[in-house]
Formats: C-alpha cells, structure tokens, sequence
C-alpha cells in the first residue's frame, strides 16, 4: 500500500520556484532596460527644454580701411615723406567687438518634445549607440559567468588533464585575445558583431580569466563537503557556487566591460568589411563638429548618458543572476 506523503511534491515545487525565481529576473532585467531608456529620453528632453543660441551676430568692421590706411602708409614710406611717423602713430587698433550672448529662453514642451522624438535626432543616435553596445555587455558577462560555472564544476573532478584543459580554455585563452596590439591599433580591423565581440567584451580587464581562475583554483569548500556527501561530485552546487562568487567579483568591472562593448561598435564602424554604424561614435562625431560649446556639451551629455545605461543594466544582470541562483 502506497503511502501519501505531504513531502512528495517538493520537488515539482522546488522545480516552480525556480522557474518562477528565473521569470521575476528576466521581467525585473526588461523593467530596467525600460527604466534605462526612459531615463536617457528624459535627459534628452531636459537638454532640448531650453533654446541654445549663439547670440547676436557682431557688426562686421571692413577690413579695406585698415587696409587702405596700410597701403598709403606704404606708399609714403616709398616715396620717403617726412610725415610718415606722425601718420603711423594715428593708425586705430583693429579689434573684433565682441559678441553679445542671447540669454537662454525655454521652448515649449510639446517643440522639445518633436525634437526629440524626429528621425534625426541626438537621442535616436544616442538610444541606438546604447542598443548596439547592450548585447556585447551582456554577452561578456554572460561569458564570464559561464566560464566561473565551469572552471567551479571542472574543480571537482580533480583530473590533473581537465584542469590544464580548463585553464588553457578558459584562463588563458581569453588573455591571449588581447595581446593582439592590432585589434586595438589597427584601424581597418575589428572583431566584427558577433561571438567574437562578445569574447573580447568577456575577456577585457581580466573579466572572464579571473572569475575563471578564482572558480578554478580556489572553489568553495561548501560544494567539496557536499560532494563527500553525496558520494560523488557535486558539479551542480559547484557550478552554481561559482557564479555566485563571481557575481560578487565582477560588479566592479562592469565599467569597463561596458567602455569595451562601446569601443567594439566603434571598431566594427570603422572596419569596411562590416557594414554598420556606431551611434555613439556618430554622436561624438558630431559633437566634434558643432558650432557652438553649449551644443558640444549637450551631445558629450547624451553620450555620458547612455554609458550610464550601460552600467546601469550591466549591474543589473549581475544582481538578477545573483538572486536568481540564490
């Protein structure tokens, strides 16, 4: 006779507490990608809220007079008259005047709003920019965090063979990415937009090779008594240890996987094999051409704000990890 336990469907409800664990992460992940972008068209209608003018334009002084007071000066130092000096020292000084600035009037939300929002505005540029650079982000962190997983599982095994394999894959190879002087010097060469990108978003500032080291050689003794247990390998719990740790380990470098993530769209732009168009690089371009310093900082500002969004999301994937696996 089968006896009924209220234990028996723990396992179906552990099974349901993780997918539901893992679906919170995503929605609460899309939620600040939302949050992330709806943050960067807000400072983008902030910079579009108020009219930048160059102010008003100077009366322009005809330089022929200074010229002509020159060349009859000339003139009289051909011919040797003796007025000469007296004629030189009531030369006038010629100086630009200076321009008057226009003060800083703001425009109606609904004209900021249409320029915002146009085809060809600094904020679809900006917002692209961020779009390109995002799935580089987080695909380097997504590798970095598998390389911990299994470096963490491969050091359970304790096969002197799987752990040379595993440094050399996981250790190593990352490192040896980026002793290529030309993926940073060389200008019509770049990793393109794919894996490739992404293992050099992984590999940069040491991500990937030490979180994989750190999993390697020095894994938690938690999942090596949970092992001893069990009676076999633990390579789950390990897995899952080590990218806990690694959570912890990479949030400071997020800033700069997400400069790298930047500088590969920036690469490929520049590569005439790969047909793309970085929008933060074009946005930089941009600024390098306006007209006036107020326009300049408005653009460094767009930029300035999609980095943050990068950081931003890229923390934020590595905490949903961290509360996903806890």
């Amino acid at each position: 006779m089968r006896v009924v336990s209220p234990t028996d469907g723990l396992g179906a409800l552990l099974a349901a507490a993780q997918r539901a664990k893992l679906a919170a992460s995503l929605l609460r992940l899309a939620s600040a990608c939302a949050a992330a972008f709806a943050g960067l068209l807000v400072l983008a209608l902030a910079l579009a809220a108020f009219e930048r003018g160059g102010g008003s334009e100077p009366s322009q002084v005809s330089a022929s007079a200074y010229l002509d007071f020159d060349l009859s000066v000339l003139r009289a130092l051909a011919d040797r008259e003796p007025p000469l000096l007296s004629m030189w020292s009531r030369r006038p000084d010629w100086q630009l005047p200076r321009a008057v600035p226009a003060p800083v009037r703001f425009v109606p939300l609904r004209d900021a709003w249409s320029a915002v929002t146009s085809g060809k505005s600094r904020f679809r540029t900006a917002a692209r920019g961020a779009a390109d650079a995002l799935p580089f982000l987080l695909g380097g962190l997504a590798l970095a965090l598998l390389a911990a997983g299994i470096a963490g599982a491969a050091a359970q095994l304790r096969r002197r063979e799987l752990a040379v394999a595993a440094a050399a894959a996981l250790i190593a190879g990352p490192a040896w990415l980026l002793l290529d002087p030309a993926l940073f010097y060389d200008r019509t060469r770049s990793l393109g937009l794919g894996l490739s990108a992404a293992l050099f978003v992984a590999a940069f500032a040491g991500a990937m090779s030490g979180a994989a080291a750190r999993a390697l050689f020095a894994p938690a003794p938690q999942a090596q008594y949970l092992g001893a247990l069990r009676g076999r390998p633990a390579l789950l719990a390990a897995a899952r240890m080590a990218v806990l740790d690694a959570t912890t380990w990479l949030v400071p470098l997020v800033p700069a996987l997400a400069a790298a993530a930047v500088f590969v769209c920036a690469k490929a732009d520049q590569d005439p094999a790969v047909i793309s168009s970085s929008g933060l690089g074009a946005l930089i371009r941009a600024a390098m051409r306006e007209p006036s310093a107020a326009e300049r900082l408005s653009s460094c500002a767009l930029v300035l704000g999609a980095l943050l969004l990068l950081w931003f999301v890229g923390h934020r994937l590595v905490f949903e990890v961290r509360e996903a696996l806890r």
